[in-house]
């Protein structure tokens, strides 16, 4: 290749980079997972494994070092995890079903009337997310009867474990290369 052609390819390049830079904000936050046509970031991520990181310190436990494979294990978990509120809620837009903002702020302080925020994002998703949750449960599990109370349960659960699974089957999860939660 000659220099002027290195000297196109590195300009463009540069554009492409510079033009993706200004249509993202300034600033580069790539997803590290897509669930259907949605994705999680790499900022979502490391706000996740904050929260936790966090929670460790609290409760005087350790964290992995960044490093280490075991940090690459409870990272890419922690992945799952966002993966799966994401078909969540996915799941629950498709059913029609919501939860308001001051639904998960009751739910979070009940004593406040949902008039008081709080800064942890993970907190507040993992609420949103019960809600979700249970909105579908209750959707799904409808028009199940049953003799007993026991079995009323049994038939309910098995019910969602069953929309739960599907839910699992038919979602179009893509991880980036080095994020896939393992076994």
């Amino acid at each position: 290749m000659t220099r002027t052609r290195l000297a196109v390819v590195a300009v463009l390049a540069a554009g492409g980079i510079a033009a993706g830079l200004l249509l993202s904000g300034g600033h580069s936050d790539p997803p590290v997972a897509h669930v259907g046509g949605e994705k999680i970031t790499r900022d979502e991520l490391e706000a996740t494994v904050d929260h936790f990181r966090q929670e460790a310190k609290n409760e005087g436990t350790s964290f992995p070092d960044e490093n280490s494979a075991r940090f690459r294990s409870l990272r890419n978990h922690l992945l799952g995890v966002l993966v799966y509120r994401a078909e969540l809620a996915q799941a629950a837009r498709r059913l029609g079903l919501r939860v308001t903002n001051i639904q998960v702020l009751r739910r979070m302080n009940p004593s406040s009337g949902g008039e008081e925020s709080t800064t942890d994002r993970f907190q507040y998703e993992t609420v949103k997310t019960q809600l979700l949750y249970e909105r579908i449960y209750a959707n799904v599990t409808r028009g199940i009867s049953s003799p007993t109370t026991a079995e009323l349960a049994e038939r309910k659960n098995a019910a969602m474990k069953r929309y739960i699974d599907r839910l699992e089957r038919e979602t179009q999860v893509r991880y980036e290369p080095g994020y896939a939660p393992g076994p």
